[in-house]
């Protein structure tokens, strides 16, 4: 291959030296003839530039289609090509997601907290109101007054019957006119009911009750004209009875508004016994309200 490529320089050589050593006395004919000669006795051979821009036009990724002739010159000449190098491909962005509104929050109830359940089987509360004592018959002398009675509630069931004990205080006043003048009288004493409790309805609305049942009683201390009396030597300071009351209960948040009007009835003390000689109702008029205990 290097002797051919030899050849193939001192062929083009020869014409070039010739026609630099004669440039006058050469005729002008004969350079056409040279040309062609030469042209003719060897090979085509193309400009270093020439094949450069080819091959760089050969290893364009642009070209189409492959050129044979500078295939089989490179064969030739022992000139190998570098592979096309075959471009990146550009990364495919995904599609930007939309802006999305906010969903709402909703505040959600834990589930172990605490809440008012309608079904729950106890409820506790409060009632206050006034007494009134009710004579069966008139006492010379002797006027009712309106007292006051104050106390705590609690509700065990939650069906048509359930249970409800309280315990009140409670003050009766009366009013005593005499040759001596006139006396204002109060006794205050603790009550304490226990009713069974008779209701229509359910606590997710309103209900009508009624409520029935004993009593207990202690006469804790008792004035005269604002001035306090001693009861250290007073028998039959504790005292029973039976009482009963009518009432509804007005459904309010998360427990119930009670209004009742109620009358207490004794019927014996600690001293003389059971004993039916009473001639007076001692009657309430309360409002209240009560609420349920845990779930």
């Amino acid at each position: 291959m290097k002797s051919l490529c030899v050849l193939l320089g001192l062929g083009l050589l020869v014409p070039v030296l010739a026609d630099a050593q004669n440039p006058v006395t050469q005729p002008s004919t004969t350079a056409p003839r040279s040309t062609t000669s030469s042209a003719t006795s060897r090979p085509s051979v193309r400009p270093p530039a020439t094949r450069a821009a080819e091959l760089n036009a050969s290893t364009t990724p642009t070209s189409a289609k492959p050129n044979r002739q500078q295939e089989l010159y490179d064969q030739y000449h022992g000139i190998t090509k570098k592979p096309t190098p075959i471009p990146p491909v550009p990364a495919t962005s995904e599609p930007t997601p939309q802006a999305t509104r906010p969903e709402p929050v909703v505040a959600s109830v834990p589930e172990n907290a605490p809440v008012a359940d309608q079904r729950a089987t106890i409820r506790i509360g409060a009632r206050a109101g006034v007494t009134y004592p009710i004579y069966f018959e008139e006492m010379a002398g002797r006027d009712p007054v309106v007292g006051f009675v104050g106390g705590v509630v609690a509700q065990f069931g939650r069906g048509t019957f359930s249970f409800q004990p309280e315990v009140n205080y409670s003050r009766v006043k009366t009013k005593q006119t005499s040759a001596f003048g006139t006396f204002n009288g109060s006794a205050n004493q603790f009550v304490v009911p226990l009713f069974l409790k008779i209701s229509s309805g359910t606590f997710d609305g309103n209900r009508f009750f009624l409520n029935i049942g004993p009593y207990g009683s202690y006469l804790s201390s008792a004035s005269v004209n604002g001035v306090k009396q001693s009861l250290d030597n007073t028998i039959g300071r504790f005292s029973f009875g039976a009482a009963a009351g009518v009432g509804t209960m007005l459904k309010a948040g998360p427990g119930h508004v009670t209004i009742e009007v109620r009358g207490s009835y004794q019927l014996g003390d600690n001293v003389n016994g059971f004993s039916t000689a009473s001639k007076t109702i001692l009657g309430e008029g309360t409002i209240g309200y009560v609420f349920p205990l845990g779930r």
